[in-house]
């Protein structure tokens, strides 16, 4: 039929470790959901608002995670319900994979000046206030770096553009 996409295959029984990650984390909407919650944003309709994905999407995407034990969910208001999500040590230890990925593209994803005057987003140390550019040890105290390490500075380009949809 054309048209139609071909289902995807379930990785989940692999023993292939990229394939096991791929299953939960090869969808855009997963990972720009774990992107809000390592910036701090733990609400509903904050991360929809932000992601710029639907709602019934975000919805079924933090089941997904909170079934894997990625996140998970914490009542902040009775009356109507509402809850916020809360990244499990399980994922935290996903730093890692986000920040290699903001570190490739802030090297290969952007043209020339695309980003203004430096990177999209701009992380220091906490522990000594370094800028770390794009290591994964900290240039000025030598510290690895893990989550919970890095503060984030938005680019002005960045905080335009998250403005202008009103995130």
């Amino acid at each position: 039929m054309i048209g139609t996409m071909p289902k995807r295959a379930d990785l989940s029984d692999t023993f292939c470790p990229v394939g096991r990650s791929a299953e939960l984390l090869g969808d855009r909407a997963v990972l720009l959901i774990l992107r809000d919650l390592f910036f701090g944003r733990r609400r509903f309709e904050a991360i929809a608002t932000n992601t710029r994905l639907g709602p019934q999407l975000v919805s079924a995407r933090l089941k997904l995670l909170e079934r894997e034990g990625v996140v998970e969910r914490h009542a902040y208001q009775q009356r109507p319900p509402r809850h916020e999500y809360r990244l499990t040590a399980k994922g935290k230890d996903l730093f890692d994979v986000l920040y290699a990925m903001r570190n490739w593209a802030e090297r290969w994803a952007y043209d020339e000046g695309e980003t203004g005057s430096g990177p999209a987003v701009r992380y220091s140390h906490r522990t000594c206030g370094a800028d770390v550019g794009t290591s994964t040890v900290c240039p000025g105290c030598g510290e690895l770096l893990r989550y919970g390490d890095l503060k984030g500075e938005l680019s002005a380009a960045l905080r335009a553009e998250q403005a202008a949809r009103g995130a």
